[in-house]
């Protein structure tokens, strides 16, 4: 081959990669990728939970009360009974020398209770052992104290005891006992307040 065409081909394959190589040198800007071009992360969609259905509130009937069983008078006469003769043989009769105020039988038991004539059924029963206080002159007094709004707590009966002439108090009082019914009964001696007898009867 001639040495010059040989030259000539070397320097034409120069000048051609001179051509296809970037220029540092160009005051072109490099090229811009757009941000879009990249794929798209995908939004997870994070379920809500469902609310919770709380159960609806039901109010249930309150249950009646059940009525309490009716005491029964021929029970309620033999505990006057069984109290009275337990009163006669104790020795706190030997002690008492003077008249007794009786209390009416106080009605605990949460029923219609015939007090006045089981009252008078316990005089009745102790008569012979003791000696009470006359009978208008303290119904006069307990008008007088009720008609002042007194109440009948142990002092106005200490009160009413005094001024009745008795120098002792008889009380009972008629309770519930589980099924049953119960009479207690107390003694005590208005100038000292000393009890000197308290005993119970109880009846189912």
């Amino acid at each position: 081959m001639n040495p010059f065409r040989l030259t000539l081909l070397l320097a034409a394959g120069m000048a051609l990669g001179a051509c296809t190589m970037p220029n540092p040198y160009s005051s072109q800007p490099a090229p811009v990728r757009p941000v879009g071009s990249e794929s798209a992360q995908p939004v997870v969609q994070v379920p809500q939970s469902a609310p919770v259905l709380q159960p609806p509130v039901i109010d249930m009937p309150t249950a009646p009360v059940a009525p309490l069983p009716e005491v029964r008078s021929a029970n309620l006469e033999r505990l006057v009974d069984g109290l009275a003769g337990r009163l006669k043989n104790s020795s706190a009769v030997n002690e008492v020398q003077g008249a007794v105020l009786l209390d009416d039988i106080g009605n605990q038991v949460g029923s219609p209770v015939d007090t006045q004539g089981l009252t008078e059924r316990l005089r009745a029963n102790l008569s012979g052992s003791l000696t009470f206080a006359d009978g208008a002159r303290v119904s006069s007094l307990r008008q007088q104290l009720a008609y002042q709004g007194g109440r009948a707590d142990m002092a106005a009966l200490v009160r009413l005891g005094k001024q009745s002439g008795a120098d002792y108090l008889l009380s009972t009082t008629l309770t519930r006992n589980g099924g049953g019914t119960r009479l207690q009964g107390q003694l005590m001696e208005l100038s000292s307040g000393e009890v000197l007898w308290s005993d119970s009867v109880s009846e189912r």
